[in-house]
């Protein structure tokens, strides 16, 4: 019973299915034989010439007759005419070798002959039928009717010399006893053959020649009848026939070797790989030619040389190929009674490749005369080489990439080192005037004014070239980055990208906490920043490479800070599931971009003010970045004066959809009400608090004109009393939120309220939902004591209160409470105590997230190793440790840290003299380097149960190797300098809630 599910794929060089079995000889003859003329078989036969035709095979008028018996020579002394060799003989042996080579091996191919051979028999009615090939030496029969398979001599066949007949002729001889030229041939003495009849297999080639490969024939123990026009029509068409499968053969053959050949191309890349040299395709060229002679030679070579032959001078390798044409004549004409020889090589292929030796050529030499290259060999010798010039060259870029890895890293430390010195230097240089003799200076500065010497003494201030060194400095770090960064790209992108699922908090936070390294410190930069997330609620996180996203967006963020000192950079992040994209939008207020300069800022070091700082790269590493995770970078609009829009848009992201949406703001934050008042301003341009409303109406909130019953936004002005009095309308059970530009933030910090809650930028996202739970925990509170005092009054006589003079903080803030300061850093994040706690205190502690983090009983003082081994940094860190009140240790070198380490922790009773509890760990150093130190300081508070210190790596090097190893060896935190004092100051504090920077 049929299968009707069964399907059909075939194989394209699949072979045809017969109704019956086929039949063929299990083997064919080996040896040559029988030989019928002994006196003759070990003599060559003559070659072809001009008068041979005339001679020998003159021409018929009608090509259907008997063949033309001409006039016997009167100087012909053999006892019959042997064949001759073609005229075009080496190119008919090419042919043939090429077209019939491993013929014995197809069985259909085979089967096929023996039906045509059977056909030939019955359609002319003669006793025998004969197809088969002619080779240098000898005629090979490949299928037979009445006559027995064999090989043999090419001279003394019939068959031979019906192969240099013209095509389409028949050589037809039906009585050999009335022909002169085979009366007495052995296969009518011999063999009892006594008619003939045969046609070429010829075949046209490219070139338009036209030889002969074989014959189709048939043969008689008697005198025959000439053919009939039908008869000799039916053999030649029968002869084309056979040509043809021979072609289809060849080429289904050649199908499959090159099939075979791409199996072993897949198998010798793979191998080569992993190998450590090309020997995988040496093997793979020696299956394939497992006779030739396969080798690598130099391409400043002149000549190329074998064992038993002449050099061959290169210039003879024509488009690769040679072929030793003399010698194959020479064979052909003196010596085509033998076997052909395998003594040196007659064909080369040669193409070029790289190797160790540099320019080479991969050549691949045949001894076998039979071996005709074709377009699959050079195809697949090429692909050899190839592949051994791709690991030449993979080997000569991993050794590239290896010496360039190490000059990034010295490069890298030998520039930042010196940097951070001079920074840090700068940053305790100033502290120390500050608070020390500054003020002397300041007076004599006053009283000079006084005098009226300003146009005769007018010195600057010094705070004036010390900020011009840090921002020097800064600038230089940056260029420093941006140019490693552009350097290392392409380690990056070599790299595989680590895709895993991320939230949009995640993404903000990532660039928030560059965005602080970036600008911290830096007094030039006072534009506020914003983060909005513009996703359906059910989708809650995406796919990507984090890392290479956050290295993508920070270059965008940082050049619209850098043109927007004092307005306002947005950062907008979209999710687009229906076209699997996330997009990024990045909007400021800042100078904007002229439009004959819009085309070219992506370019390397391609600035639109050519006096502003930086290199010029911060567009170029995004774009590049981008690529690398389906991305794309464009200036969507830009305009003098009013500031850019750059978009940056990723595809094929992948997106997971939660089951169970997250519950609205508005509804879960009960205790606020769901309107918002919104003070005027008076500005053209968006202020901060509108960004705060536009993600109140995303979150269900609606706006009113009026202020009763509403949650209140107002903004920080230039006028205190326009500020104040805009507060004296917010009611105590009413909360107040206002939204701080960095350039006013040390004014309002510090001012006393409570239900105002001022949030410091940047504004994040989860900065405006810690204010609305801030202030929804403020309500709630409030709510909760208006009741226990309704309580109170019920069982309490009324007293009136006395009057009492007002402090300064009533007077000036009346109807109000102490202020809480929401704040967004990089480290210490703002941490919200849950609404589910009506009783949590309402005061905002910058460090409360450290507080969770890290023991309460970490002291104020930590003592303090300091591990480096350039003098100038080591005398900076042990100034700020000085400036701090750190007491510390110093060490130059990984072995004298975890020497001063072991002493100290084991001598040291921890109530009298503390043992080490903070490390700041260099990483490239004499003798040892900062890994192995580290390793063996958490190797030794393994061994001897001590408790663990707190080590923060700070280095010149910024390679994720060296990062991923300093977080495998137990590093806690990982510095790249150059670090500001401010820097070190926040994370000191996260680690060590009590330290206080003094």
């Amino acid at each position: 019973m049929v299968d009707s599910k069964l399907s059909f794929f075939p194989k394209a060089d699949g072979a045809i299915l017969r109704s019956k079995p086929h039949s063929r000889p299990h083997s064919y003859p080996q040896t040559v034989g029988p030989i019928l003329d002994r006196d003759n078989f070990d003599r060559p036969i003559d070659p072809w010439s001009l008068d041979i035709k005339s001679t020998y095979y003159p021409d018929t008028e009608d090509i259907y007759a008997p063949s033309v018996v001409p006039e016997k020579p009167p100087d012909f002394a053999e006892q019959y005419l042997r064949a001759f060799l073609a005229e075009n003989e080496r190119l008919r042996l090419s042919v043939l070798w090429y077209y019939t080579r491993d013929i014995l091996k197809e069985d259909e191919f085979l089967a096929g002959l023996q039906e045509k051979a059977q056909l030939a028999q019955e359609s002319v009615g003669w006793e025998f039928a004969v197809i088969g090939i002619l080779d240098v030496d000898v005629y090979i029969r490949l299928a037979t009717v009445g006559l027995e398979l064999g090989v043999l001599p090419r001279g003394e066949t019939l068959c031979a010399h019906t192969v240099t007949q013209p095509p389409g002729d028949v050589f037809l001889l039906p009585n050999l006893m009335e022909d002169w030229r085979f009366r007495q041939c052995p296969y009518l003495e011999r063999g009892g053959l006594y008619a003939y009849a045969g046609v070429p297999l010829r075949l046209k080639t490219e070139s338009g020649h036209t030889v002969g490969l074989g014959s189709l024939c048939v043969a008689s123990s008697k005198s025959e009848e000439p053919l009939t026009k039908a008869q000799h029509q039916a053999l030649v068409r029968l002869g084309d026939w056979v040509v043809s499968d021979l072609v289809q053969c060849t080429r289904a053959r050649r199908q499959r070797e090159r099939h075979r050949m791409s199996e072993l191309l897949a198998k010798a890349k793979k191998e080569t790989n992993k190998a450590a040299t090309a020997e995988p395709v040496f093997e793979i060229l020696k299956t394939i030619y497992p006779e030739a002679i396969i080798r690598l030679q130099p391409s400043r070579s002149s000549h190329v040389e074998f064992e038993g032959c002449d050099p061959i001078p290169i210039t003879d390798l024509k488009d690769g190929l040679w072929e030793d044409v003399q010698f194959i004549d020479e064979f052909i004409t003196n010596s085509n009674h033998l076997p052909t020889p395998s003594d040196k090589p007659v064909r080369i292929v040669a193409v070029p490749c790289e190797s160790t030796s540099g320019s080479s050529l991969l050549i691949v030499a045949t001894r076998d005369f039979h071996l005709i290259f074709d377009d699959a060999d050079a195809w697949f010798i090429q692909a050899c080489a190839d592949i051994m010039s791709q690991k030449w060259r993979k080997s000569l870029l991993a050794e590239a990439m290896i010496a360039k890895e190490k000059f990034l890293r010295a490069f890298s430390h030998q520039l930042r080192t010196p940097v951070h010195g001079i920074l840090a230097a700068v940053e305790l240089l100033t502290e120390e005037m500050k608070s020390n003799s500054w003020g002397e200076i300041t007076n004599s500065l006053s009283t000079i004014k006084k005098l009226n010497l300003e146009s005769e003494i007018n010195p600057p201030e010094p705070f004036t070239y010390l900020n011009i060194i840090k921002m020097a400095g800064r600038d230089l770090t940056s260029i420093i980055n941006n140019l490693i960064a552009l350097n290392k790209w392409s380690d990056i992108a070599m790299a595989n990208r680590h895709y895993s699922m991320h939230t949009l908090d995640e993404l903000e936070t990532e660039i928030v906490n560059e965005i602080n390294k970036f600008t911290v410190g830096d007094t030039r930069y006072k534009c506020s920043i914003f983060f909005a997330q513009n996703s359906s609620p059910d989708c809650g996180k995406f796919s990507i490479d984090l890392g290479v996203l956050r290295d993508t967006l920070l270059p965008l963020v940082v050049n619209s800070i850098q043109q927007t000192p004092q307005g306002v950079v947005s950062v907008t992040v979209s999710i687009q599931p229906d076209l699997k994209q996330l997009v990024v939008d990045v909007e400021d207020t800042g100078r904007g971009i002229h439009p004959d300069d819009q085309q070219r800022i992506f370019e390397a070091y391609e600035k639109v003010d050519l006096h502003s700082s930086g290199a010029g790269l911060g567009l170029t590493l995004a774009t590049k970045f981008a690529s690398l995770i389906h991305g794309s970078i464009e200036l969507v609009s830009s305009e003098i004066g009013r500031g850019s829009h750059f978009r940056a848009t990723f595809r094929e992201v992948e997106f997971d959809f939660s089951s169970q949406p997250p519950q609205p703001l508005s509804m879960k934050f009960d205790s606020l009400p769901s309107r918002f008042f919104k003070e005027p301003v008076d500005s053209d341009s968006l202020s901060l608090g509108d960004h705060f409303t536009s993600f109140l109406l995303r979150n269900g909130y609606t706006c009113s004109d009026t202020v009763e019953d509403c949650l209140v936004i107002v903004e920080t002005g230039s006028d205190p009393e326009q500020h104040r009095a805009c507060l004296s309308q917010t009611s105590p059970e009413q909360v107040a939120i206002c939204l701080v530009p960095i350039s006013e933030e040390k004014n309002y910090l510090q001012q006393p309220d409570d239900n105002l809650i001022y949030v410091n930028g940047p504004f994040r996202t989860s900065t405006f939902y810690s204010a609305l739970e801030r202030a929804h925990t403020y309500l709630k509170k409030q709510s909760s004591k208006q009741h226990r005092q309704q309580l109170d009054t019920l069982d309490k006589p009324i007293i009136m209160p006395a009057t009492t003079q007002k402090n300064s903080t009533t007077e000036e803030y009346p109807n109000t409470h102490p202020p809480t300061v929401i704040s967004n850093q990089p480290i210490a994040t703002a941490t919200i105590p849950p609404a589910s706690q009506p009783d949590a205190p309402v005061s905002l502690d910058l460090n409360m997230t450290a507080l969770i983090l890290t023991p309460p009983e970490t002291p104020p003082r930590p003592v303090t190793l300091i591990v480096d081994d350039n003098a100038v940094n080591l005398r900076v860190m042990e100034t700020y440790c000085t400036k701090r009140g750190l007491p510390y240790l110093s060490a130059m070198n990984g072995r004298q840290a975890t020497e001063l380490f072991s002493q100290r922790q084991t001598q040291c009773p921890e109530e009298e003299d503390p043992p080490i509890q903070l490390i700041f760990m260099d990483l490239q150093m004499p003798v040892f380097g900062g890994i192995e130190a580290t390793q063996q300081i958490r190797a030794l508070e393994q061994r001897h149960k001590w408790k663990k210190s707190f080590l923060f790596v700070m280095t010149g090097q910024d390679s994720p190797a060296d990062r991923k190893a300093a977080e495998e060896a137990g590093a806690d935190e990982y510095f790249v300098k150059p670090v500001i004092p401010k820097q070190l100051d926040r994370v000191v504090k996260q680690y060590f809630p009590a330290f206080d920077k003094g």
